[in-house]
């Protein structure tokens, strides 16, 4: 990047300091008839990489498009606060919404090429920015483009600057894609599934690229995926959602090694895709509630081999223990030493285990998170 060694990660950056903080955040769905997102509340740092896991439809991608101001029709933000560096988001304009984004929040999502316009050269899709963003001329901004594409890896950088989108591999269009995020060097990258097409290598060196520029300018990176080979990999801290809520957020290390609630173990139980031990392949049984559904007690409960009455009776609130880390059950204290079992069960009630209640018949089409008008 063009900064030194020995420049500051950012301006005035206090690496302790909260860049993003969610409070209460509700999103509703289908023009505000459904609530699909519930109370979710959270922190990221400069410099720190949290990694938000969960099912399909379990409300993670939703959060972070409403911190982009990318909600799709009929979605809404109904409730809570969402502040970047103290601003807050949830009450943008549009205009100020565009101002925002590539400046200080930058974002990186699954499919690159969708992103990027088919008639136009990567270069000048990065190019563009600099000159707008930052006022640099045309041949400062062609410099900087350049340099921005050697240092994601992509080789022959000057090359690469004039070819057409449908000229490069899904790897380099990530790359790309990548560069045109961090070209203004955001506080904020928010990477939805970002590694989530790529092959085993390329997924790799991806990783090992947005570490790198985490490292470089102080990013703090909010990392969405299904993998939690990727989350363990990559993030410092984790956050588990289920069924529109937060289920347990804390330290990757300690999370991935010891579960705290009965989903995050099943989780676990079931991406273990390399143990060729195995003779059968782990599911959980069953499927989450209906977007808005509003199930008495634990949400996660009849899929749940460890619930119980009380399980099932009341609310049950994302508790904070003497450790630091967040979890929504009311047995965590004593199932700590079950569900840090390396051969602990699945975790998950039995195979025939329905949806929560009547009134939340299974989900068998679209996933809450790509509702759409």
């Amino acid at each position: 990047m063009s900064r030194s060694p020995s420049e500051p990660a950012s301006p005035g950056l206090d690496p302790g300091r909260p860049v993003l903080a969610v409070e209460g955040l509700h999103i509703t769905v289908a023009g505000g008839r459904t609530e699909a997102v519930r109370d979710v509340s959270f922190t990221v740092r400069a410099g720190e990489a949290v990694g938000v896991v969960g099912e399909s439809g379990s409300g993670k991608t939703l959060t972070c498009r409403s911190l982009l101001g990318v909600l799709p029709p009929g979605c809404a933000v109904s409730a809570g606060s969402a502040r970047l560096d103290g601003a807050e988001l949830t009450s943008l304009s549009p205009r100020a919404w565009e101002e925002l984004r590539a400046v200080r929040l930058g974002a990186v999502f699954q499919d690159p090429a969708s992103y990027l316009n088919p008639s136009l050269t990567v270069g000048r899709q990065l190019a563009e920015p600099l000159r707008v963003r930052l006022g640099l001329s045309r041949t400062e901004a062609h410099a900087r483009a350049v340099e921005l594409f050697g240092s994601v890896g992509l080789h022959r950088p000057a090359e690469v600057y004039h070819r057409y989108p449908h000229e490069l591999s899904g790897g380099m269009l990530q790359r790309v894609l990548i560069a045109v995020a961090v070209a203004c060097e955001p506080r904020l990258l928010v990477a939805d599934e970002a590694t989530t097409a790529l092959d085993t290598v390329v997924q790799a060196e991806v990783l090992d690229l947005l570490a790198r520029l985490r490292d470089d300018l102080g990013l703090a990176l909010l990392l969405v995926t299904h993998d939690l080979a990727v989350v363990a990999e990559v993030t410092d801290r984790v956050m588990v959602f289920y069924a529109g809520e937060i289920v347990e957020d804390g330290p990757t290390a300690e999370v991935v090694s010891r579960p705290a609630h009965p989903y995050t173990a099943a989780l676990l139980s079931v991406a273990s895709a390399g143990d060729w031990h195995r003779r059968e392949l782990a599911v959980i049984p069953g499927r989450p509630p209906e977007a808005g559904a509003e199930p008495p007690g634990c949400r996660f409960a009849d899929r749940c081999a460890f619930a119980e009455d009380r399980c099932r009776t009341a609310r049950i609130p994302l508790a904070t223990g003497a450790d630091g880390r967040r979890v929504r059950c009311v047995r965590a204290a004593e199932l700590a030493e079950t569900l840090a079992d390396p051969f602990r069960p699945a975790a998950v009630g039995p195979a025939s285990a329905g949806p929560v209640s009547l009134d939340s018949a299974p989900v068998e089409s679209t996933p809450i998170e790509e509702v759409s008008a």
